[in-house]
């Protein structure tokens, strides 16, 4: 009895722990944003997520290169002029949808080119952090205009399948990590160009 019991409040913990970190990351309080927008009530929620997504936003602009800095940062007035559309429940869901893809992309952009600065060698064993950033691109591609969308699936669809082999060891591991650099570079590099 006992045993089962603490496995039942492991259980518990281990859930509100994930839906806190998931409230807590940038991109799932832009999630919230949006599920939450479509009621016009929620409207004070909506411009407290958006005023911490704002702080977050800053902080993942600093962790960037000049580049991709500039282009988190151009997305901080957009969030900013939404905040008060919230409060008066004017919120458009088309004009936040753009801007929340829009930040995504940038977000999984920024993180993958900083995996990249290690080189290579840095990607071993960090398959998994690779293709929830992938998923992350993915979700929010709608952004991207007809002229690079196909370009971008077929660059994704390659590159998670060279991410998925980065976990094994040795020369099967170091042959993965080149090819996945390549293709990462690529498309960091189409995603930033796009936006």
């Amino acid at each position: 009895m006992k045993k089962s019991f603490s496995i039942l409040i492991t259980s518990l913990l281990l859930i509100f722990t994930t839906n806190t970190f998931a409230q807590s990351s940038l991109e799932g309080i832009l999630d919230k944003v949006v599920s939450l927008s479509g009621n016009s009530g929620n409207g004070s929620q909506v411009a407290d997520l958006l005023g911490k997504g704002v702080s977050m936003l800053e902080q993942e602009a600093n962790t960037g290169g000049a580049e991709m800095k500039s282009k988190l940062l151009g997305q901080v007035g957009g969030l900013k002029n939404l905040i008060p559309l919230a409060t008066s429940g004017k919120l458009n869901a088309g004009s936040l949808g753009k801007i929340v893809n829009t930040i995504k992309m940038l977000v999984a952009a920024n993180r993958l080119k900083n995996m990249l600065g290690g080189g290579k060698s840095s990607l071993l064993g960090k398959g998994s952090a690779i293709t929830s950033n992938l998923n992350l691109l993915q979700s929010a591609s709608s952004v991207l205009g007809s002229g690079v969308s196909g370009q971008f699936s077929k660059l994704l669809s390659s590159t998670t399948k060279s991410v998925g082999k980065l976990d094994k060891s040795g020369l099967f591991g170091k042959l993965a990590a080149g090819a996945t650099e390549k293709k990462l570079g690529k498309l960091v590099n189409l995603v930033s160009g796009a936006l």
